[in-house]
């Protein structure tokens, strides 16, 4: 499938109970794939800055202190309406690691 360029903006995340507004980018294949990038803010603190990966059965977040790779509760789906999700540690399923609140994908953006 065609791989389109995509983009949500002002998307409510909570990381490890943080909570802030990101803009995510990427690309998105009609409703099987999709891939987006947003940078997390650097207040300065040693596990502030790095990037925030979303994807449809997993998401992946880069701090300065590593890499952790979570598992979707559900896999995310993108319809045009606001939609959220939830990403687990695979061997913690019970305790919500990232968050992402009103996620509005648009297309060819």
């Amino acid at each position: 499938m065609t791989r389109t360029r995509c983009r949500a903006d002002g998307a409510e995340v909570t990381l490890r109970s943080k909570t802030m507004v990101l803009d995510f980018a990427g690309e998105c294949d009609g409703t099987a794939g999709i891939r987006l990038v947003a940078e997390l803010p650097d207040a300065g603190g040693a596990e502030d800055g790095g990037t925030v990966v979303l994807e449809r059965d997993a998401a992946t977040v880069t701090q300065p202190g590593g890499e952790i790779r979570l598992a979707a509760r559900e896999p995310l789906h993108w319809d045009g309406e606001p939609v959220d999700a939830e990403f687990v540690l695979p061997e913690s399923p019970e305790s919500t690691v990232l968050s992402v609140r009103g996620l509005v994908v648009r297309l060819g953006e």
